[in-house]
């Protein structure tokens, strides 16, 4: 279990990256080689295996610039707090990763198992910031209370069309 520790604690200090160890021919004095892969160029180093040997460490030079930065994620985030909750209760629905300046619509959703809705209910419109972020409180609809064993779901929708974004809500008895 240790050394599983510390193996993830090396990769983390490489940020995620690699770290191996080759060994030379058998028979032969190991030559270890130490390569790091990390987002951007690959820096190896060769160091003999002899002490005092006068052959110095071979370096990849590092470009000029930065590797550019990663791309922020532009995936819809549908979130309810609190997540559950009887009928009539009051949740706050946060969305980011839509459409800035458009209205979307809430609604109230129960699933059945195998696919199809039971019960929909649309709760109010709002409008995403510049950013294309929301955050919105809703009331939960009381009239759905005989479908707490069922899936139930917060929806949020930009138009009549598109994929909706949801998140799962527990409806308590």
């Amino acid at each position: 279990m240790t050394a599983l520790v510390g193996v993830a604690t090396l990769g983390a200090g490489f940020a995620g990256g690699y770290l191996t160890q080759s060994q030379g021919s058998p028979g032969g004095r190991p030559q270890p080689t130490v390569t790091v892969t990390v987002p951007g160029p690959t820096v190896t180093a060769t160091v003999p295996a002899a002490a005092g040997a006068a052959a110095a460490p071979t370096l990849n030079t590092l470009p000029s610039q930065p590797p550019s930065s990663p791309k922020a994620s532009t995936a819809r985030v549908l979130l309810a707090s609190p997540d559950s909750g009887r009928g009539g209760s009051r949740t706050v629905v946060t969305g980011q990763g839509f459409p800035p300046d458009t209205v979307v619509r809430i609604s109230f959703v129960i699933k059945a198992l195998g696919g199809g809705e039971y019960a929909h209910r649309d709760l109010r419109d709002t409008k995403t910031d510049a950013a294309g972020a929301f955050s919105v409180e809703v009331s939960v609809p009381s009239d759905l209370d005989h479908y707490t064993e069922q899936n139930a779901y917060l929806r949020a929708q930009v138009g009549t069309e598109g994929t909706p974004t949801e998140t799962v809500f527990d409806l308590l008895p």
